[in-house]
């Protein structure tokens, strides 16, 4: 379904999400989009989505991908910040300005260290620079998803940093702080990668029949000096685990969407214990009253 006039820098732009109608031609779901429903009660995702604010370290891992993946999009996806502060009213003008054409605002510092980073990555690191340089980058996967539950089709997109030539894996990039094996297993687990790992393999093999792949590595990359660089490789159990949180996840939402019911987490009188917050509806007594209804 790649057939859409869209270029990999306006993939957040113009490939957004309809909440009031999943299902339209108008909506693409991603994996953020639906892991969100893994901490969130589907009303809550419904109609209190989670606001999207940019920190430090996300326009970091975002400028340093862009360097390595697209470079040619740096001018249109990050604006460099020409004043001291913003207390100023031509400052909150421009700031306000870049806002609303969607740019991360960043400083001159931080670009010039992004550009040690990636020298870094591509210069010490043989296996990584090996993989980026033969690699296809910044790749959409644009396709339609269904779930069993419901007879109903969703667009689901996905971004994919590295898809190197010949193998028979895909590759994310990374930043963090925690440089760490840990570290990465932590990073790995409490942003869901595995997630995103199962639904990128399963849209690129339903879009790429002749080229079929199974598995996935991530590049590491520290966050501050020196920048040191490494690459896991997930197992292939965890990548199953991830597409079937997905599978579970998305049938959540397009049943509550089909129905248009949208349940708080605490539908039922709950049991409030000595020593805790007691019991709550779990997933199955919640898809039971959803296909109840």
């Amino acid at each position: 379904m790649n057939t859409l006039e869209i270029l990999p820098s306006q993939y957040h732009s113009e490939l957004t999400l309809n909440r009031e109608n999943i299902f339209g031609s108008d909506s693409w779901l991603s994996k953020s989009s639906v892991y969100e429903l893994y901490q969130s009660s589907l009303y809550k995702w419904r109609y209190f989505p989670r606001e999207f604010k940019p920190s430090t370290a996300m326009a970091w891992g975002s400028l340093v991908d862009t360097i390595i993946t697209a470079p040619e999009d740096l001018q249109t996806e990050f604006a460099i910040n020409p004043f001291d502060s913003f207390r100023s009213k031509e400052a909150r003008e421009w700031k306000a300005e870049q806002e609303a054409n969607h740019k991360v605002i960043i400083n001159t510092e931080l670009l010039e260290e992004a550009h040690k980073a990636v020298k870094t990555l591509t210069s010490t690191h043989k296996y990584a620079a090996k993989m980026i340089e033969k690699s296809k980058r910044q790749v959409m996967l644009l396709n339609k998803m269904e779930h069993p539950s419901v007879d109903r089709k969703v667009q689901v997109k996905g971004l994919v940093d590295l898809a190197p030539e010949g193998e028979t894996f895909l590759m994310d990039l990374k930043t963090t702080a925690d440089f760490s094996a840990g570290g990465f297993e932590k990073t790995q687990a409490k942003f869901g990668y595995n997630v995103q790992a199962g639904l990128y393999l399963n849209l690129w093999n339903s879009l790429h029949p002749d080229d079929q792949r199974d598995r996935f590595q991530i590049v590491w990359q520290q966050s501050t000096a020196p920048y040191e660089v490494a690459v896991t490789e997930m197992p292939a159990a965890d990548i199953q685990a991830g597409a079937d949180m997905f599978s579970h996840l998305l049938g959540k939402l397009v049943r509550a969407a089909d129905k248009n019911w949208w349940p708080m987490k605490y539908e039922k009188p709950v049991l409030l214990g000595r020593a805790m917050f007691g019991q709550h509806m779990d997933d199955e007594e919640i898809d039971g009253l959803t296909e109840a209804l």
